[in-house]
């Protein structure tokens, strides 16, 4: 589910589920129609970690996405849009009992 923010600034229509894969993982699978296997070149990453997101994430999510563009701008980073590099992604995981997210957006 998008917010409508997303929908209007951002165009975005839904969310992709992605994993990183094992090279093993990689060779056993290289013919299967079931999933598709993409690969990536190493990539940059700016990176901002929000924490207990999931509290309001209409709210904390999209701005932190503003605050991570902000800082691009500020600082002169461009985004890397090139369809061979994931533009951007969410990275969900638990540290210490509490749930945290890593908001990566590529950059050149």
């Amino acid at each position: 589910m998008v917010s409508q923010e997303q929908i209007n600034v951002h165009n975005m229509h839904g969310y992709a589920a992605a994993l990183i894969l094992d090279e093993e993982i990689l060779k056993n699978n290289a013919n299967n129609k079931e999933f598709e296997i993409t690969r990536q070149e190493k990539q940059r990453y700016i990176v901002i970690t929000v924490n207990e997101s999931e509290l309001s994430p209409f709210y904390v999510i999209p701005n932190a996405y503003k605050m991570l563009m902000t800082n691009m701008k500020i600082n002169g980073i461009k985004q890397k849009n090139d369809r061979r590099v994931l533009a951007c992604f969410e990275k969900e995981y638990y540290l210490n009992g509490k749930w945290h997210m890593d908001i990566h957006i590529a950059v050149e």
